[in-house]
């Protein structure tokens, strides 16, 4: 029962980074999309888009620390089954950040410029959070080294 439990709070948590993450990494992404904007050139949209990646990934890995090490925390309980919670662990990390690209991508099909910082850092922003889930999964020392603020992290 606790199980089900366990993955009932897996799917809360997705379902709330899936409305939540589109603003946090809109926000976390605007260094980069400012600088971009302003006098736009090839080189500034790559500074842009690197400030912005940094920012999303920093921001969207923090998300992704408190799923792991949570279902880590749950997984090691006896009376909780490990194994089922990974695959909802991982959807209710990865699910989110393919939700915001997604809607970055449509968005900037719309728009008249060229291209976005933020929607280029989205896609790095993606394939990091998905790096992070198994670096974090099978090495969770790694989540204490940039992420040590986040809760339930030991």
């Amino acid at each position: 029962m606790k199980t089900v439990f366990s993955v009932v709070v897996l799917i809360v948590f997705g379902i709330i980074a899936n409305f939540a993450s589109i603003y946090v990494l809109n926000i976390a992404g605007l260094p980069g999309a400012l600088v971009a904007l302003r006098n736009p050139s090839k080189g500034r949209l790559i500074i842009g888009a690197i400030l912005s990646s940094l920012g999303q990934s920093y921001v969207y890995l923090a998300f992704v620390v408190f799923v792991v090490n949570w279902t880590l925390v749950a997984a090691h309980r006896d009376d909780v089954v490990g194994f089922p919670l990974w695959p909802f662990a991982f959807a209710a990390v990865v699910r989110p950040v393919w939700v915001c690209l997604m809607h970055a991508r449509e968005e900037d099909r719309e728009a008249a410029q060229e291209h976005n910082a933020q929607v280029v850092a989205m896609h790095v922003t993606f394939f990091v959070a998905l790096l992070g889930f198994f670096v974090f999964a099978f090495v969770p020392s790694a989540m204490k080294l940039f992420w040590g603020w986040v809760p339930y992290v030991h």
